[in-house]
């Protein structure tokens, strides 16, 4: 503790140096923590859509759908199979679905449109799929009604309560028609959804394509999302890997994951850059520290200090110092990480429209983990080790007769 109290005297010997120091750690560490936050909670943010929206966190399917989505590709859905699925601890949520394309026409007009069966009940626990009706009704747990998106419902210029025909090719090529009553309109804020998506019950759809108890997917919610990884191989190894894939949504959406990588990897970049120039700043201080004081350091190992000990104290002030800028730096930047968490940033203009362009709410959200900021905090003290390298250096090899005389 006398030591630590030395270092602690010692550093304020030069006030102005001190602080210059500590500021600059202080700024890096306050910026670094703000930018990965915003990169955190961004990712957070968009997972959490994407995987309400419509994908899960992980989705299971028939092995080789997933490159051939198609009907013949789906899979037998029961009890058993759902069972085994819901025997992993962290399974949260399941929604199975048969999904496939089809031809719609009323009156006139005819699109092709992507036709999803689903559990009514366990759709909108996973995707709030109800929220999104904005005429008449959600779907019933029974009966033949349909959703039909709003664009959709737009071009071919129906509404609620008009019926919609629909024709396609059911499973192992079986001709698919059907008229259904249009119980609701549902709006997406992606266009792409918006234009071409119809959902009925599983059964219905089941009946349409000709495809009794079977499913093109079965997604899935989990409980902790950072156990993803274990969860999914926990249930690849549940599941028959030669029947079945166990893919998740960062699988399954490549384009947005690369997306991210890459605004990942930009802001790591701008973070190694920053703290390379404190590293740099930070090793100036003590390059002029060291030769200010080298008569001081060959007076204090003339009267009979141990270099070794010289140089410990040395060490302490750095640490000191550091840690001075680091807890400073910490601690004004928690209070702005937890309010943003709390009060997402809403962003405007065209970058709001790319947003909402893409079925996400123009939101930036900041993230607050204890994992990223202990991770920053160990990377501000390994660079303050790192410059005490060359004190050290400096006054384990002092001569104190040239020391002196400086």
């Amino acid at each position: 503790m006398s030591d630590i109290r030395l270092a602690w005297r010692n550093i304020w010997r030069n006030k102005r140096r001190t602080l210059l120091t500590a500021a600059s750690i202080f700024l890096a560490i306050f910026l670094a923590l703000i930018v990965r936050s915003i990169q955190i909670g961004w990712f957070d943010n968009l997972t959490e859509i994407v995987v309400q929206s419509y994908t899960g966190h992980i989705q299971i399917h028939k092995k080789g759908y997933w490159d051939d989505r198609d009907i013949n590709n789906s899979m037998v859905f029961n009890d058993s199979v759902l069972a085994v699925v819901r025997s992993v601890p962290n399974v949260d949520k399941t929604v199975p679905r048969l999904e496939y394309f089809a031809l719609s026409s009323y009156g006139k007009q005819t699109k092709g449109v992507m036709l999803a069966g689903t559990d009514p009940a366990r759709e909108d626990a996973l995707t709030r799929l109800s929220a999104k009706v904005v005429k008449g009704h959600y779907l019933q747990g029974t009966g033949n009604g349909i959703l039909v998106s709003q664009g959709l419902a737009s071009f071919l210029g129906l509404t609620a309560g008009d019926t919609l025909v629909l024709l396609g090719q059911g499973y192992h090529g079986i001709s698919a028609a059907g008229k259904y009553p249009v119980c609701g309109i549902v709006h997406f804020p992606s266009p792409v959804l918006d234009n071409q998506m119809v959902y009925m019950n599983l059964a219905t759809a089941q009946d349409f394509f000709s495809a009794d108890n079977r499913v093109t997917s079965l997604s899935l919610t989990i409980k902790n999302p950072d156990e993803i990884n274990t969860t999914q191989a926990a249930l690849q190894q549940k599941v028959d890997g030669g029947r079945f894939e166990v893919m998740s949504w960062d699988e399954m959406m490549v384009e947005i994951t690369q997306q991210l990588k890459v605004k990942t990897a930009g802001g790591k970049i701008i973070i190694a850059i920053l703290y390379m120039i404190v590293g740099f700043g930070v090793f100036g201080t003590v390059i002029m520290m060291t030769n200010e004081r080298s008569r001081e350091f060959g007076v204090i190992v003339s009267v009979g200090m141990q270099k070794s000990k010289l140089a410990m104290i040395l060490v302490l002030e750095m640490i000191l110092i550091g840690l001075t800028g680091l807890v400073s730096g910490v601690a004004a930047a928690m209070p702005i990480m937890l309010y943003f968490k709390i009060n997402p940033i809403h962003l405007w203009g065209s970058m709001a429209q790319a947003f909402i362009s893409y079925g996400i709410q123009p939101l930036m959200p900041l993230a607050l983990k204890p994992g990223f900021i202990i991770s920053n905090m160990v990377t501000v003290l390994i660079i303050v080790s790192v410059t005490c390298i060359y004190p050290v250096r400096r006054i384990l090899k002092l001569k104190v007769v040239d020391a002196l005389h400086k």
